[in-house]
């Protein structure tokens, strides 16, 4: 199971949670059998498996290097956050939050702002210079739920409801501060996110139904299209031209996370009007993981070849 789980994508979370969502597709809360099997087979879990990863995610920023990488990947991710919160807003305003190509500004949202951490950090080693691997630690933060409910309250207009980002920021800054002052525990914990994403694939899983979802699979490639015609070439020329660097930052940064998928419910708990959404929107963005999990790469080796920058 794990060989399969490796070979595909983003497996060792999507397979899970497909897996889950037949499960549910076909026995809605069939698990639901009270105390601790509800709590672990359902969406019950999936707030502490959150919390968890906003702990160990943060646990990766190095505080040392932080006013290094922010002059380069922190101006590429406040691009992407400034990005995501002006089509948020936009689609908001004119279309009142409704749906445009089969997706909503919720969607839009969650993908613009979202980053894969283990991918950045895989190309920029193989591909990059030695310090871009230093910024794992703040494309792990770009990954969590509260950089999309942030956009999204702003976007929306209405007064940003603070408990819900609070809720995230306090593991993250928690994560933060153990890392920097333990780097023997940080190092111990990091590994636990991959072995913690099969269980996290499960429990989201548990909310999606496989019918909806295989009416979401169109929406989620015009979505993944739009994600990199929208992003890929503001940033390649923000980290080219601007910043004179060699683009390959701006390409790692280009893929949607996993974790991202938990975005949406969170969101929804602060805005509760999203709730009938969020299993499309889910699903949708399942689509976008898979499709960036491939394309980015492709890409990034692509033009490291074409500057002759990659490493043998």
């Amino acid at each position: 199971m794990l060989k399969l789980m490796r070979r595909v994508p983003g497996g060792t979370l999507l397979i899970p949670m497909f897996l889950s969502a037949l499960l549910n597709t076909a026995f809605p809360e069939g698990l639901y059998v009270g105390s601790i099997s509800q709590a672990f087979f359902s969406a019950q879990g999936t707030n502490y498996i959150v919390g968890f990863l906003c702990f160990v995610s943060a646990m990766g920023l190095d505080v040392k290097s932080l006013a290094k990488i922010m002059k380069k990947q922190g101006v590429l991710l406040m691009i992407k956050f400034l990005i995501a919160y002006v089509l948020g807003f936009l689609m908001i305003k004119y279309l009142g939050g409704e749906t445009i190509l089969g997706f909503s500004s919720l969607a839009i949202i969650v993908v613009l702002t979202s980053t894969n951490p283990a991918l950045y950090m895989a190309l920029v080693k193989d591909l990059s210079e030695k310090d871009d691997a230093l910024a794992f630690g703040l494309a792990g933060v770009f990954c969590v739920p509260a950089v999309p409910l942030l956009v999204y309250s702003l976007s929306s207009g209405t007064d940003i409801v603070w408990t819900p980002i609070i809720s995230v920021v306090i593991p993250l800054l928690a994560g933060m501060i153990i890392g920097n002052l333990d780097h023997e525990f940080r190092d111990f914990c990091l590994p636990a996110i991959g072995i913690i994403m099969p269980f996290f694939g499960w429990v989201l899983g548990d909310s999606i139904n496989l019918f909806q979802a295989a009416i979401a699979g169109l929406a989620g490639i015009i979505l993944s299209v739009l994600f990199y015609i929208i992003l890929l070439p503001t940033l390649y020329f923000t980290e080219t031209k601007l910043l004179k660097a060699n683009g390959l930052s701006a390409i790692a940064l280009t893929s949607v996370a996993g974790v991202s998928l938990a975005a949406p419910s969170v969101i929804a708990q602060a805005y509760p009007e999203l709730e009938p959404i969020v299993p499309l929107v889910v699903s949708q963005i399942a689509m976008a993981v898979v499709i960036t999990s491939v394309l980015t790469p492709m890409i990034a080796n692509k033009i490291a070849k074409k500057k002759n920058l990659v490493k043998h």
